[in-house]
C-alpha cells in the first residue's frame, strides 16, 4: 500500500488511487482561493446566522452572580 507521508489529518491515507501528480500535490492547496471562497469561508450569510440563532438559548449563556 503506498502512503502519502505529507501533512494531512489522516497522515497514512492510502493513495493507491492516485496518479504520481496527484500524489505529490496530496494535502496541498491548487492555488490561492477566489474572492468567492474567501467570503464565504470568512463571513456569515442569512443561513449561517439562522443556523446559530437556532443553537442559541439560555442553556449557551454565561452565569453571572
Amino acid at each position: 500500500m503506498t502512503v502519502c507521508r505529507g501533512w494531512s489529518y489522516f497522515p497514512w491515507m492510502p493513495v493507491d488511487f492516485l496518479s504520481d501528480d496527484e500524489t505529490a500535490r496530496y494535502g496541498q492547496y491548487c492555488g490561492p482561493p477566489s474572492q468567492v471562497e474567501l467570503e464565504r469561508m470568512f463571513f456569515l450569510d442569512d443561513a449561517d446566522r439562522r443556523l446559530i440563532r437556532a443553537c442559541r438559548g439560555s442553556r449557551g449563556r454565561m452565569r453571572t452572580k
